[in-house]
This record gives C-alpha cells, sequence and structure tokens, in this order.
C-alpha cells in the first residue's frame, strides 16, 4: 500500500508539472490578447466541464453549445460568441491525470495548416508577444522548480553525506595521485570530498554526478577533508561495469542503522535469518525485534554509530565474539552476539579489472548465497551450491573464481549453460538461463569452509612509481603470487601448511597469517603447501611456495570484519537546509536550480560523446517507477524529485525539436529575420520529422524502463 500510496502521488505530482507548463502557456496567451479556447487539466476523454453561459456539466460543454447554435466556440468570432453570451475558455477535466493543455486560435502543436485570420489568433500576435507566450511554460516550469526546492530546503532534505565509506581495489579512487608527494597513493574510508574540480561536493549524489558527467578521458582534481588535513588527488574516472557509467570507485559511508528502505526490507530479512546460526542471545532476530530500522549503539559496551566503527570494534575484537546492543524500530533495546569475519586478501588478477577475495593467490570455490528477485535460475540452482564447472567439451571452465564465474555469464547472454555443482555432498549437473545482459540472477559468495581450490591468481596487478615522480598509482606493474610457484589445480584441495593439517580456507588463513606475523622483518618466507588433486584417491604432496616481503605485508594487515556487510545498512546522512531562513531557501532554490539545468544540458553531451550510455536515459515509466522508490523516503524526497523533473522538463522543452517549444521559438526567429514564417511544407515535414524523433526517444526510453523493471 506504500508503494501504491507513492505512486500515486509521484503521478499526480507529473501531471501537476505538466499543469503548470501549460498554465504558463495559458496565462501569458491571455496577457497577449491571443484567444485561448480552451484549457485542461489531465488528458484524454472529458470528463467535465465549464463555459460562462454554460454552466459546470459533465462531458464536454462544448458538445452543447454545438447542439444549441450549431456550431463550436471557436468557430465563432468574438462577437458573436458575446452575443450567445459565452465565456472565451472552455475549462475541462480530462480522464488521465498527466497533465493538461491549451488550446488556442490559429495554432495547434503538430498541425502548422492550423491557422487562423482572426485579429486574436496566434499568428496574428506581434512576435515578441508569440514568443513571450512560447516560452513561459519553460519559464513555469523553471519557477516551479525554484519554489519546490525552496520548500524543500526549508524543511530540510537527508541526503547521503560525501564520505567515503569504501574503496573498490584498484579503482581510480584506490589510485588516485596526491598532489603532495608525501601523502599516501589513494583516497581512504573515512574522506569527506569537499570538491570535484572546484565546484561544491555537498551530498553523495554530487560526487557520483560529477564522476559521471566527468569530459571523457580528463582526469578529475578532488578536494578530501582528511582529518584537519585539507588534500588534493587527482583520478581518471573509469566506466563502471553494473551500472555502465564513469565512477572514480567509492561507495558512501554508513551509519550503525540496518537501512529500512521498502525494496531491501527482504533482503534485511534473509541476511539476519543467515546469520542466527551464529547466535543471537535471547533468542532469533524476529523475536528480538531487529530488523530494519534497527540501530546498533554499542559493541562490547563501546558506544558506536557509524559502520567505521562497527569495523573497528571486530578488528579489535582479535576473532572473538562481539556483544552488541541494538536499539529496535519500535524504541525497544535487544541484545545479539556475533562472531566477527576473518578478512581475506583482494586479489586483483594482473591485465583484468576483476577483484576476487583469497590467500597468496589462492582462491575459493564460488557457492550461491541466494537470489534476486525475478532471478531465472530458482528453479535449477539452490542456495549453497557450489560451483565446480561450467559448460562442456573443450569450452568448459573448471573451478570457476567468482570473477570468473560472472565473466562467464556475461560472455554467454541469453543463453543456456550446462553446470556442474556440488550439492549435499554430491555432485549435480544443472542447466543455467541467462538474460539478454548475461545474468543470472544470483549472488554469490566464497566457499570459505571448503579446502577445494578454485583457478588459482597466478600474477597481481600492483600500482607502481612514487608520488614525487609525479606517477604514483599511475604506473601499474604485475607480480607473481606464491599460488604460482604451487602449480595447484582447480578443483584440488589444501590439506596442510609446513605440516599441520588444514581443513578448510578459514584454518589456511589464520595458519598462514599466524606465521607472516610471527616471522621477523621482511626476508622472504619458505611455506610447504600440502596440496590433493582432484582425482579421486589421489595422495598428498607438499610444494614450495616463497612469501616476499610484499606478501608479507599485506598477510600483516589481515585482521577481522564486521559480520554484518556495509551495504545492509543506511548511509551516514547530511542535510540540505536553510535552517528556516527564506531567503537563504530562496538562494539554494535558485542555485540547485542553476545546478540542474546544468546537469541536464551536460547529461545530453555526454550521452552525444558516449560516456553516458544511451541505456541510462529514462522515460515516464522510470521516473515513475524511481518517484515511487523515492517517496518510500518521505515527502520531502518527492517535492526535491519533482523539482529535477521540473527542471528537465524546461530544457527537454527548450531543445529545438520541431514541435517542442524550442522547435517553435527557432521558427519565431525565423519569421522575425526572414519577414515570413517557414513554409506550411517544410513546417509539416519538421512537424513529422519531430514526431517520429520524439516517438522513437518515447519507444527507446520505454523499452529501457521495461528492461530495468523485468531485467535486472
Amino acid at each position: 500500500m506504500s508503494a501504491l500510496s507513492g505512486f500515486v502521488l509521484v503521478l499526480l505530482g507529473f501531471g501537476f508539472l505538466i499543469f503548470v507548463h501549460e498554465l504558463g502557456h495559458f496565462l501569458a496567451a491571455k496577457w497577449a490578447g491571443i484567444r485561448a479556447d480552451g484549457f485542461a487539466i489531465g488528458m484524454g476523454p472529458c470528463v467535465a466541464s465549464y463555459r460562462r453561459g454554460v454552466g459546470l456539466c459533465f462531458g464536454s460543454a462544448d458538445a452543447k453549445v454545438v447542439r444549441l447554435h450549431g456550431k463550436r466556440p471557436i468557430e465563432m468570432t468574438d462577437a458573436e460568441r458575446e452575443r450567445h453570451g459565452l465565456g472565451e475558455t472552455e475549462y475541462s477535466l480530462r480522464a488521465l491525470p498527466l497533465g493538461g493543455y491549451v488550446r488556442m486560435l490559429g495554432q495547434e502543436d503538430g498541425n502548422p495548416e492550423a491557422t487562423s485570420d482572426d485579429a486574436r489568433s496566434f499568428s496574428k500576435a506581434p512576435i515578441p508577444k508569440r514568443a513571450v507566450v512560447i516560452l513561459a511554460g519553460i519559464t513555469a516550469n523553471l519557477a516551479l522548480a525554484i519554489v519546490l526546492f525552496l520548500v524543500a530546503f526549508l524543511a530540510g532534505v537527508r541526503f547521503p553525506a560525501a564520505t567515503v565509506g569504501f574503496v573498490v581495489p584498484g579503482s581510480p579512487a584506490a589510485t588516485a595521485r596526491p598532489a603532495d608527494p608525501s601523502k599516501p597513493v589513494g583516497l581512504q574510508p573515512g574522506d569527506e570530498i569537499v570538491a570535484i574540480d572546484g565546484d561544491e561536493t555537498r551530498t553523495f549524489v554530487d560526487l557520483r554526478v560529477a564522476a559521471a558527467m566527468a569530459r571523457p578521458e580528463t582526469e578529475l582534481s578532488i578536494e578530501v577533508k582528511r582529518g584537519s588535513e585539507l588534500l588534493t588527488y587527482t583520478a581518471m574516472p573509469a566506466r563502471e561495469p553494473r551500472s555502465g557509467l564513469l565512477s572514480i570507485g567509492v561507495d558512501p559511508a554508513r551509519s550503525s542503522a540496518l537501512t529500512d528502505v521498502r525494496d531491501s526490507r527482504a533482503d534485511v530479512a534473509r541476511m539476519l535469518a543467515r546469520l542466527e546460526g551464529d547466535g543471537a542471545a535471547g533468542g532469533a532476530w524476529d523475536r528480538l525485534g531487529i530488523g530494519g530500522g534497527a540501530r546498533i549503539t554499542s559493541v562490547n559496551g563501546a558506544a558506536v554509530s557509524t559502520y567505521a566503527e562497527l569495523e573497528q570494534a571486530a578488528r579489535a575484537s582479535g576473532g572473538a565474539p562481539m556483544r552488541m546492543t541494538w536499539i529496535t524500530e519500535s524504541g525497544a533495546e535487544a541484545v545479539t552476539e556475533l562472531a566477527p569475519r576473518p578478512e581475506f586478501q583482494a586479489l586483483r588478477a594482473a591485465g583484468t579489472a576483476t577483484v576476487d577475495a583469497g590467500l597468496i593467490g589462492l582462491a575459493p570455490l564460488a557457492r550461491v548465497l541466494e537470489f534476486a528477485e525475478g532471478s531465472l535460475n530458482t528453479g535449477a540452482l539452490r542456495a549453497g551450491d557450489v560451483f565446480l564447472r561450467l559448460g562442456e567439451g573443450g569450452g568448459a571452465l573448471e573451478g570457476p573464481r567468482v570473477s570468473q564465474l560472472m565473466a562467464y555469464f556475461r560472455a554467454h547472454p541469453g543463453e543456456t549453460i550446462k553446470a556442474l555443482v556440488l550439492r549435499d555432498g554430491g555432485e549435480a549437473e544443472v542447466a543455467l538461463q541467462t538474460d539478454r545482459e548475461g545474468r543470472v540472477g544470483i549472488y554469490l559468495e566464497g566457499a570459505w569452509d571448503l579446502p577445494r581450490l578454485a583457478h588459482t591468481v597466478d600474477a597481481v596487478e600492483a600500482a607502481g612509481g612514487s608520488a614525487d615522480s609525479g606517477d604514483a598509482g599511475g604506473a601499474i606493474t604485475s607480480r607473481d603470487t606464491p599460488a604460482r610457484a604451487l602449480a595447484a589445480m582447480p578443483l584440488g584441495s589444501v590439506v596442510s601448511v609446513d605440516g599441520e593439517p588444514v581443513a578448510d580456507f578459514n584454518e589456511l588463513r589464520a595458519r598462514i597469517v599466524a606465521r607472516a606475523k610471527a616471522h621477523a622483518g621482511d626476508s622472504p618466507l619458505a611455506l610447504r603447501i600440502g596440496l590433493r588433486d582432484a582425482t579421486p584417491g589421489a595422495t598428498a604432496h607438499e610444494v614450495g611456495a616463497t612469501l616476499a616481503a610484499e606478501d608479507l605485508a599485506s598477510l600483516r594487515t589481515l585482521g577481522h570484519a564486521f559480520p554484518i556487510p556495509e551495504t545492509f545498512f543506511d548511509p551516514q546522512f547530511t542535510v540540505l537546509t536553510a535552517n528556516g531562513n527564506p531567503l537563504t531557501a530562496i538562494s539554494m532554490g535558485f542555485r540547485q536550480t542553476v545546478v540542474m539545468v546544468e546537469q541536464v544540458f551536460l547529461t545530453i553531451d555526454r550521452v552525444a560523446r558516449g560516456s553516458v550510455g544511451a541505456d541510462q536515459l529514462q522515460g515516464p515509466v522510470g521516473i515513475l517507477h524511481t518517484g515511487t522508490k523515492v517517496a518510500d523516503e518521505g515527502f520531502m524526497y518527492i517535492v526535491f524529485f519533482l523539482a529535477l523533473i521540473s527542471v528537465n522538463l524546461a530544457v527537454v522543452n527548450l531543445l529545438p525539436i520541431p514541435i517542442a517549444d524550442g522547435g517553435l521559438f527557432v521558427f519565431l526567429m525565423y519569421e522575425k529575420f526572414a519577414g515570413r514564417p517557414p513554409s506550411v511544407g517544410f513546417q509539416n515535414a519538421a512537424a513529422l520529422a519531430g514526431i517520429a524523433l520524439v516517438a522513437c526517444l518515447f519507444l527507446f526510453t520505454f523499452y529501457n524502463d521495461l528492461a530495468r523493471l523485468f531485467g535486472g
């Protein structure tokens, strides 16, 4: 019901924006003395109407006028209409609450031949007055945007703060170059982004938009506040595979409150259900009232309010269970106990853009964690299945890592793929279906509780250069991992480290990390790893591996992480507010409107340049869907969202498309300088081209919208 109410609110709001646009045209036409025969709220069949001399009636008042006087009011002269006691304008309510329209004498969108010789027709009005009428709709939308932004800023609107929470390994943010050579390469969790290319960054949305709208192959200058220092970094945005947009590779900093966004509630519930086996002291999570909206207030007696503090508590735990105090959504207090999860190395395979979790180049097999909504493979796979093989024959992929698995799916869109999985202690053959984007609708995790190996990462990328040479993070080198010397076969197992048996990856990690921390200095450390290949009945054998200084340094930093992933927590928020000052709110509203106009034009430019894919464009269905999700955040979010759409509506109407206001204005300027309007034939051809262009854009965005909604 909340989704339905949000949809209705956004639908009515969207219609209101179009209504305001048409109201601008209508009021300007009245001011210019142009005869406005009709003003409609909504589109489609007429439900009710009013015209002076006819009164309020169901259906169109014009139909009643035709029955009484034999012709429509627009076909009458002013004198004739006044003689019959009829008002100039029919005000009507239409069946579909999607905006409205103005019917002016001598002007019809898409029909250049609908002219009139009446002195009060649109075509007989002076060019300056016609220009005012044409631009009045755009002006009305921009003015409305300022007002809506003003209202939102007076009340205050929450947005994710422009604070770095997670830096994607190997991303532009991770390899960003500092202006000060004494500072470390890369952005760090906790960094506050204050400006990008000199433009103030007030929210994380500003940060993402600045990266997405960056000029292709152009570096960004990023100003960062780190503690009391103000630092400057340079990074080249890269296209993010998931969204197709340019990005620097950071996620927002998180709070200690579980997200309560409507679309994420089911995910939070499933995540908590998986953790129940780790022990919720006092009973199951749902009995304790812990779910979306619940907030962790302390860990082992120390107060916490951010996810960074939860991570610090997990690191300080040394692997011991953490006792956490929660405040549930109802305000009750609950206590749970959870063990932190061991950290593994982030292995970025040389020559790729993928990162896998593992240890010294050894990686676990991939396990099905859960299914995405609408997954095509809920009947073929089960949660807990571990992938042993993909494909058949010479093209089969044995023991795929998580990244290899996803790359294989993406390379086979819209196909049926045979797979072999480990299920309930045995092996099972399954047939998987990929969608048109090569997705299978599953979430994956490493099978850390097994000793079996996926493909090893034999070489990893490392940032070369130095900050003082000006190429810090820019020169990428590769180096062999210790796993290369092991020559481990996919689907084989690790059985020992220096003669001590290991049962799974977690024990393997514990043994290797303990040896790395006990080893003095950075001199190479030799290990003997016991392996057994996948052949039934094979005997184990030991292979030597050497840990270099880089390996030792990485292993020594491994600790323990908080067991609940940060994506399940709300971001840290900042509030955009005028603090109740109307003048400040007006200034903020005007500034935000100007910024949004710039961004819309910038988006068009970036689509033309190819740095923003055309598949990112949204039509009415996508706008309504997005608005429905926004509505879940509160009424002020709807107000802010409608202000954004109002700006977009104004800018799109300003484009020189023949049937848009911008196209009509171009024709008007031609008439001003040529002394005559374009020929009717040319206007007809231009109108048809404009209608075809708009129809194609509508169909394209409609397809995009449906693909997002039903294709994942």
